[in-house]
C-alpha cells in the first residue's frame, strides 16, 4: 500500500465537500472491491472517504408504491428482507447469491453498483 489521507465524515454534506476538495479521492463503502484494488495498486487515491458512519445511507424503507434501499445497505440485509422478498423477489435472490456469507455481510448495494462488481 501507499500513503493516503483517510477521513470519516459524519454527514453527506461533509462527505461531498471532502470529495469536491480532491479529484483523486475515492469513496469507501463496504470495501469489498476497493480494498483489493488498493492492495494490488489498481486504485491509488490520495484520500479515502469512509461512508460507514453517515446516518441514513443504509436501510430499507417501504414507501407507498416503491422501496427505498440505501446505498450502504449490505447484500445480506437485502437478501433477508421480507419487504424486498415480497416487492422485488429477484433482487432478494440476486443479493443472496453474491459471494459468500462474509461478502454478503460486508459488501453494499451501492458499492456493487458504483464498481460494476457484485464483490
Amino acid at each position: 500500500m501507499y500513503p493516503f489521507d483517510y477521513v470519516k465524515p459524519s454527514s453527506v454534506a461533509e462527505a461531498a465537500a471532502k470529495l469536491a476538495e480532491d479529484a483523486d479521492a475515492m469513496l469507501l463503502a463496504g470495501g469489498m472491491t476497493l480494498i483489493a484494488a488498493l492492495a494490488q495498486r489498481l486504485a491509488m487515491p490520495s484520500r479515502l472517504i469512509d461512508l460507514a458512519t453517515i446516518p441514513g445511507l443504509d436501510g430499507i424503507v417501504e414507501l407507498r408504491s416503491a422501496l427505498r434501499i440505501g446505498a450502504m445497505t449490505c447484500h445480506a440485509e437485502v437478501a433477508g428482507s421480507a419487504v424486498v422478498n415480497k416487492a422485488i423477489p429477484a433482487l432478494a435472490q440476486l443479493a443472496d447469491g453474491i459471494g459468500d456469507v462474509q461478502v454478503r455481510h460486508r459488501g453494499t448495494l451501492g458499492g456493487s453498483i458504483a464498481n460494476n462488481d457484485p464483490a
